[in-house]
């Protein structure tokens, strides 16, 4: 991803801005407060599976993949990160279907997108971005 596009832009190629629109709507209070508290609620629990998801792939333990990858791409796809949610329900399905190839995208592509993902939402929350 290039930092030389607008903010925007690169926001716009990570997050799914008609999530995050949403979670606004739901704001009585305006000023994006309930969608900062779920950004870093998000934040917070990502961290947490990512490190999870990493033990339990050098591991080879199948459902502990499968239940981080559930976690996050649920998480994830609530907030717009399309490309993220995608790649955990790849590792979650191949995980249910008893098999983690090589193939998969590993705990590190996630994080690295995560950290895409998170400037993105960075962006969002900032006091000028609402």
């Amino acid at each position: 991803m290039s930092d030389s596009l607008p903010v925007n832009d690169r926001t716009q190629t990570v997050l799914d801005r008609a999530a995050l629109d949403a979670i606004r709507a739901l704001d009585e209070n305006g000023a994006a407060g309930l969608l900062r508290q779920v950004v870093q609620l998000y934040f917070e629990s990502t961290a947490r599976l990512i490190a999870e998801l990493r033990q339990a792939q050098a591991a080879g333990q199948i459902k502990a993949v499968r239940d981080a990858t559930h976690s996050l791409r649920s998480s994830s796809a609530n907030l717009g990160a399309s490309r993220l949610a995608e790649m955990c329900k790849t590792v979650e399905h191949a995980a249910r279907a008893g098999t983690l190839p090589a193939d998969l995208p590993s705990a590190e592509d996630i994080e690295r997108e995560f950290v895409a993902v998170r400037r993105a939402l960075e962006c969002e929350i900032r006091p000028s971005a609402a």
